[in-house]
Formats: structure tokens, sequence, C-alpha cells
């Protein structure tokens, strides 16, 4: 199975690698998420070490996909989450809220203890 790839158009690309990487065309894909979400997406191909197409993250934001770092994750539309592989969370089921009595400042680069109170 193949696909229609345009190669009328072509690219320079810089930063991958550590030469200037050209592109041999352009190509439609659909990318479908949970399941049920379907995006048509034009994409750059070529050969690069072993990867025929490269997907960058211009899809994200027409789809209304953010990404959530704070627990890995990627947030569809409609609320649905998609766990990030190999990342583990920042925060689990036993993390506490903290909250101060007084207004702290910290510098880059500094830490401050903060005394911890069981509550009861």
């Amino acid at each position: 199975m193949g696909c229609y790839v345009d190669r009328s158009q072509s690219q320079d690309c810089v930063g991958i690698g550590e030469t200037v990487y050209s592109t041999a065309g352009r190509t439609r894909i659909k990318i479908t998420l949970a399941g049920y979400l379907v995006y048509l997406f034009d994409i750059w191909l070529g050969d690069l070490s072993g990867q025929e197409a490269i997907l960058g993250m211009d899809f994200m934001v027409p789809a209304g996909i953010r990404l959530d770092l704070a627990d890995g994750s990627l947030c569809l539309p409609d609320d649905v989450r998609i766990q990030l592989s190999g990342r583990r969370q920042l925060h689990n089921v036993k993390s506490r809220v903290v909250r101060l009595d007084q207004h702290l400042q910290i510098d880059v680069g500094d830490s401050m203890e903060v005394p911890m109170r069981k509550q009861t």
C-alpha cells in the first residue's frame, strides 16, 4: 500500500542532525485519535536515518489538542486524556496541597524549607 507523494515541492530543514536535510516531497495523511477523532494533515517526506516522515506538533493546535505536561498527557477537545509514553507523572494520589501563611519568593536555584503540619 502506498500514497501519492507530491515531489514538485521540497524544503530544506535545519536542526535535524548536523547537516541541512532536504525533503523529497509532501503527502496527506489521516490521523485518528481516541478511535473517533479524524484529522487530515500534509506532511513532508524524505529519507532521514530510517525515518521516512516527520510529523511536527503543528497539527495539535487546529485539532484542539492540549499538552498537559504536569501529568504527562495529551488532552483531546472532549477532555479525553491520552497518557504520553515513557513519562512519569509529576504528582500522584499521595500528593497534598500546601498552603503557606505568608508570601514567599524563591529565586532561581534557591530552595526554601517549609515545615509541614499534619491535618487532623
